[in-house]
C-alpha cells in the first residue's frame, strides 16, 4: 500500500467499466485513489473497508460509491478463509448524465465526494440491483444496451437511502503522503495482530517523525488523533466479530487488542454509540 494514485485505462468507446471481482486471496487492501469514480457492490468476504478518513467494518451487500481523487480501499480480514467477490464500476465524472430528469442521479455523483453507502432493505433491492449489475455483465461494452443498463443501475441508486462516509471536512483533492499510506498499513496489520502498546513509537518511527510531529501530522491528514483512529479500528473489528463468532464479548476485547473488558465497553459505546451486548443482538437478530 504505498502508492496512492492509480491510472485506469479507461476505453474510449465506452462511459465505464465493469469487473467482476473473484479472488481467493482477498481483497487487496490497497489504498489508492483516481479521478473516476467507483461503485462496488461486495458479494462476499469480509473485512474493513477504509474511505477518505472513514473506517467501518464491510460484509456481504456492502455498497458504497466513491467520489473522484477521494482514497479508498477494502481489506479482507487475515481470518476470512473464503472467496472475496464483488461487482465493480468504474466512470469518469465528466461523462455522467445531464439533464432535468436526471438531477437525482447528479446530486448522487456530487455527494459522492465524501463516498457513499447505500442501504439495501430487504432481498427485492438486492434482486433489483443484481439484475442491473447483470444486465452491465451481459451487455457488449460500448453499446445503447450497455449505455441503457448503466443509467438504470444509476438511476436505481439514486433513489436508494444512504449515508456520508468521509467526514465534511475532508478535501480528497489534497495530495496523499507516503508516509501516510505506511502509516494506516500498520494500524491495520497492528489491529489484525492484537498488538497495541507498541504502536504509537512504531507508527512514529514509519513515519520519520517525532512524536509531537507525527501527531499534528497524523490530525491534520485524517482529522483525527492517532489514538482515536486506532480505536476506531479496533471497534470496526471487534464489531464484526460480535456478530459473526460466538466468542464471548471478554475474548472478543482481548482479541482486538483492549486492555480490559471495562475499557473495550467504554469505547465501544463512545464510538458505536451501543454497548458491545445491544451490538451483538441487534445485529445477529438482522
Amino acid at each position: 500500500m504505498r502508492a496512492t494514485f492509480e491510472a485506469l485505462p479507461l476505453d474510449q468507446q465506452t462511459s465505464f467499466r465493469f469487473f467482476e471481482i473473484d479472488q481467493r486471496q482477498g481483497f487487496d487492501g490497497h489504498w489508492h485513489y483516481h479521478p473516476e469514480l467507483e461503485l462496488k457492490w461486495v458479494l462476499d468476504g469480509v473485512g474493513q473497508r477504509m474511505v477518505g478518513d472513514h473506517m467501518q467494518s464491510f460484509g456481504p451487500s456492502d455498497l458504497v460509491l466513491v467520489g473522484s481523487n477521494l482514497s479508498h480501499c477494502w481489506r479482507t480480514a487475515p481470518d476470512f478463509s473464503g472467496r472475496s467477490r464483488a461487482f465493480l464500476v468504474q466512470f469518469p465524472h465528466d461523462l455522467a448524465p445531464q439533464g432535468p430528469e436526471l438531477a437525482g442521479i447528479q446530486k448522487m455523483l456530487d455527494d459522492s465526494q465524501r463516498g457513499l453507502c447505500f442501504h439495501l432493505s430487504g432481498n427485492s433491492a438486492q434482486e433489483r440491483l443484481r439484475k442491473r449489475f447483470k444486465q452491465l455483465g451481459m451487455a457488449e461494452l460500448g453499446s445503447w444496451e450497455s449505455y441503457s443498463a448503466w443509467l438504470s443501475l444509476l438511476g436505481e441508486l439514486s433513489e436508494m437511502p444512504r449515508e456520508y462516509l468521509a467526514s465534511a471536512g475532508y478535501n480528497p483533492k489534497e495530495p496523499e503522503d507516503e508516509r501516510l499510506a505506511r502509516v494506516i498499513d500498520f494500524i491495520f496489520e497492528s489491529v489484525e495482530e492484537s498488538v497495541d502498546t507498541t504502536v504509537f513509537p512504531s507508527a512514529c518511527k514509519i513515519a520519520s517523525m517525532t512524536p509531537s510531529a507525527f501527531s499534528r501530522f497524523f490530525k491534520r491528514h485524517t482529522g483525527r488523533t492517532f489514538s482515536r483512529f486506532f480505536n476506531e479500528a479496533k471497534v470496526a473489528r471487534a464489531s464484526r466479530l460480535l456478530v459473526e463468532s460466538t466468542e464471548t464479548v471478554l475474548s472478543i476485547s482481548l482479541e482486538c487488542g483492549f486492555g480490559s473488558l471495562s475499557h473495550f465497553n467504554r469505547t465501544f459505546e463512545e464510538i458505536k454509540g451501543s454497548s458491545p451486548g445491544r451490538w451483538r443482538k441487534k445485529f445477529r437478530a438482522s
